[in-house]
């Protein structure tokens, strides 16, 4: 909806505006007049409340001057809102989740508050501060059109006004997120449904019989044993911290990150590592960081409110386990927020973290050494195991890394001393007593929101998962997945490789040279769906024995033994071909992905499932399903990051200079059609930070609508529908708004109706007009490919 357009309707329709003058104001950025706000409240309450008048909307003053050519408030608006929708419903379920709470508002006027207590209950007022409702302050109709699309999702019955809100409303007034869980949905209920899982490690328990089974039991089985992880308490950690409190200079606390680096195969502080060359993906390449700051750039710049009250209570309650009183156990929380707020200042911004223009960045040893004057970088390298390569060092953040030697200071000796302990805490805590958990439950429920906490099994199969993935990846595979399904998404993807082929060959935007490359890297496009074929499975912990409790094993112990297996992994890899048959995710992850690096599309055996794939449903369904997270991975390999690579995996330049200023064009117009748009009341989208998957949604959804189009009845309206409950998902408010900051991802709503408004079809199959609220001009729908 634009509310200019909805006065021009009100201007000729409603029966009281004809006393009003037909002069006011309606520019989208300046103050509305009252007459103006009532004609558009008018015509976007028409389906709510149709027997409305403006005399039901607009009273007057005490003298029944309706003084309509004023300027309106921001309490005046509200209140001729939920007059002009004859009040609004109560919100349930979604709604009230992420309704803004304005239960602390400190500044609404009395002769508001009656009529203002509705509009504040529905959760649709986002005040100008957390205590500010700033009622003086003058609306002007963009910021009318955020109140009316608010109303909008919280009735959820209209799908030309709030698709998503409405074809999902049942399910989202109903939802209830598990005690422990960050949201609840489609894909969520299906990510945090472990019985499949509980039932293959429960078999593994009772029959450890195979070196999966061996090793899933002896771990699950110590992550549980919490008799002996409580009798432990800090104890294998102790020296170390000990050690890193006591030491006097750079040297000495250098010293204690040598000695977890040999005991425990942990690179704390500064390290070198090994990872795929970017531009060479053929061959791995060593690569140098030190510090990284935990929370976003936002949280820190803000420094202040809840979230930071949360993470200084949460580090202050880690320094206190191990060992700290209350009062310097703070000071060093402070000491350490310090720290990373002013380290985050020189670190990339979210956006920029696929950008290898950006994280390709070369140094050499000798650069390095120049940066670094006290260290000695040479034992540090040697820590590592991995041989020498002195001549090219890849730094994936350039301006944090130079922003670090500061801190490798005598002046700041005290900082690195409680970082290191910090990360001592953090990085190992998890493997020993209770009390490390119960303070991230409790970080957890204070900065996202996150009530309760998951039951002891879960969170083992949660670990086993993240541990063990092939050996249970492995059993999984055996029992869920069957040849049939395999085949049938093999074929839909190579479906939709030539729907994309086709869709290349018509581009407008793009030269025929151009053309050949992106054809080129489609035909190269590997595939990946299920689960590794024999063979190929990665197996980091072949031949390496986890301990049970009855043999001397423990938690702790088991997980460095992995640690070590894995270090030993990496030297033995340096020098070796890139083995690009690996996958990158577990065959049970509910999740997809491209891989740039490998130029492959990789579909593990766990999304492969109702309701997203389902061998019984219609043509429709799956492509509002499965099928639009096949062509979104396809789309990767020319967004914004992926068309940097080439055919091979390469970052490498293949277009001509003209069609990537095209498309960089192109991108920017993505970006600006995705910022600033709503969520949730006071939780809006960064176009630049999302950029990369939007692009992939939207080709995406051109995809799967063509595929529909090419049966010989599509039902488009099914194929619509089935999109909306793919992401159909709940959240608590502090979680998306932490999430809007740092997920490349628009928030799922956005992904429904923000994508389906780019699509003519979407229009004539529900009807939608000017007016309505899922309208978007045709001039400003956007698309790529």
């Amino acid at each position: 909806m634009k509310t200019k357009q909805l006065l021009a309707a009100a201007l000729s329709a409603a029966t009281l505006l004809a006393s009003l003058p037909a002069a006011l104001a309606a520019d989208g950025d300046a103050p509305a007049s009252r007459g103006a706000v009532c004609a558009a409240l008018l015509a976007a309450a028409d389906d709510y409340n149709p027997d409305v008048t403006a005399a039901d909307v607009m009273h007057g003053d005490p003298d029944g001057d309706l003084r309509e050519n004023d300027p309106v408030t921001r309490a005046e608006a509200l209140i001729m809102l939920e007059r002009a929708f004859g009040g609004l419903p109560a919100p349930q379920g979604d709604n009230a989740r992420k309704g803004y709470p304005a239960s602390n508002f400190t500044d609404v006027p009395a002769w508001a508050q009656a009529e203002l207590q509705n509009v504040f209950d529905a959760g649709i007022v986002a005040g100008t501060s957390a205590t500010a409702f700033s009622p003086d302050e003058y609306v002007t109709m963009d910021q009318l059109d955020l109140f009316i699309h608010r109303t909008y999702a919280l009735f959820g019955t209209n799908l030309k006004d709030d698709f998503y809100a409405a074809v999902n409303k049942d399910w989202l007034d109903r939802s209830v997120i598990p005690a422990g869980q960050a949201q609840t949905g489609t894909l969520a209920e299906k990510m945090y449904d472990t019985e499949p899982l509980n039932d293959l490690i429960r078999q593994a328990v009772a029959h450890p019989v195979g070196e999966d089974a061996q090793r899933i039991a002896a771990l699950y089985t110590n992550i549980l044993d919490w008799d002996a992880r409580n009798a432990a308490g800090i104890e294998p950690i102790r020296p170390y911290l000990e050690a890193a409190e006591a030491a006097q200079s750079v040297d000495e606390v250098m010293a204690v990150k040598k000695q977890i680096a040999e005991d425990f195969a942990g690179s704390l502080l500064a390290g070198f590592s090994l990872s795929a060359d970017a531009k060479d993906s053929t061959r791995y390449t060593v690569g140098f960081s030190a510090f990284s700051p935990s929370l976003t750039k936002e949280v820190y710049a803000a420094d202040s409110g809840s979230q930071k009250d949360a993470y200084l209570t949460y580090v202050q309650k880690l320094f206190e386990i191990g060992g700290a009183d209350a009062q310097s156990a703070a000071a060093d929380a402070q000491r350490i927020w310090e720290m990373e707020k002013e380290l985050s200042t020189h670190a990339l911004d979210r956006q920029d973290a696929g950008n290898v223009d950006l994280t390709y960045n070369v140094y050499t040893m000798d650069q390095l050494k120049a940066l670094f004057p006290t260290l000695d970088l040479d034992d540090i390298y040697a820590q590592s195991g991995l041989a020498r390569s002195d001549d090219q060092i890849i730094v994936s953040d350039a301006g944090l890394l130079e922003a670090s030697p500061k801190y490798f200071t005598e002046e700041h000796l005290d900082d690195l001393k409680a970082y290191l302990r910090l990360s001592i805490l953090a990085g190992y805590g998890g493997y020993l007593s209770r009390d490390f958990q119960d303070a991230a439950n409790a970080y957890q429920e204070d900065f996202l929101g996150i009530s309760g906490t998951l039951s002891d099994e879960a969170s083992a199969t949660q670990l086993i998962q993240q541990y063990l993935s092939d050996e249970l990846g492995r059993l999984y595979a055996e029992k869920y997945f069957s040849e049939e399904a395999k085949a049938d998404v093999e074929d839909m993807v190579y479906d939709f490789i030539d729907i994309y082929k086709d869709r290349i060959r018509s581009l407008d935007w793009m030269s025929d040279t151009t053309k050949a490359k992106a054809i080129e890297k489609l035909d190269a496009l590997g595939v990946k769906v299920g689960y590794p074929d024999e063979g190929k499975w990665n197996d980091y912990f072949k031949g390496v024995t986890l301990k049970t409790a009855d043999e001397g094993g423990s938690y702790f112990d088991n997980i460095i033994t992995m640690m070590q297996a894995q270090q030993q992994m990496l030297i033995e890899w340096q020098g070796q071909p890139v083995n690009k048959d690996l996958w990158p995710m577990a065959a049970y992850t509910v999740n997809a992905c491209y891989v740039p690096a490998s130029n492959e599309i990789v579909f593990p055996a766990g999304i492969l499932q109702a309701p997203l794939y389902d061998v019984n449903a219609s043509r429709e369904r799956n492509l509002g399903g499965i099928g639009y997270v096949i062509a979104h991975e396809i789309t990767h390999a020319f967004d914004n990051n992926g068309a940097k690579f080439d055919k091979n995996g390469n970052a490498a330049d293949w277009w001509t200079a003209e069609d990537y200023a095209a498309f960089q064009q192109l991108c920017d117009a993505v970006a600006a059609y995705y910022d600033g748009v709503e969520a949730a009341p006071g939780i809006t989208c960064s176009g630049a930070l999302t950029l990369s998957e939007n692009i992939a949604d939207l080709g995406a959804a051109q995809c799967i609508l063509e595929a529909a189009q090419r049966e010989a009845a599509p039902d488009l309206e099914a194929l619509f529908r089935a999109v909306a409950n793919t992401w159909c998902s709940t959240m608590p408010r502090e979680t998306a708004a932490y999430y809007a900051t740092l997920d490349v991802h628009a928030q799922d709503k956005l992904r429904v109706n923000r994508v389906l408004q780019t699509l003519d079809e979407f229009y004539t199959t529900f009807d939608i007009t000017e007016g309505d609220g899922m309208w978007v001009a045709p001039e400003d729908r956007v698309a790529i490919w």
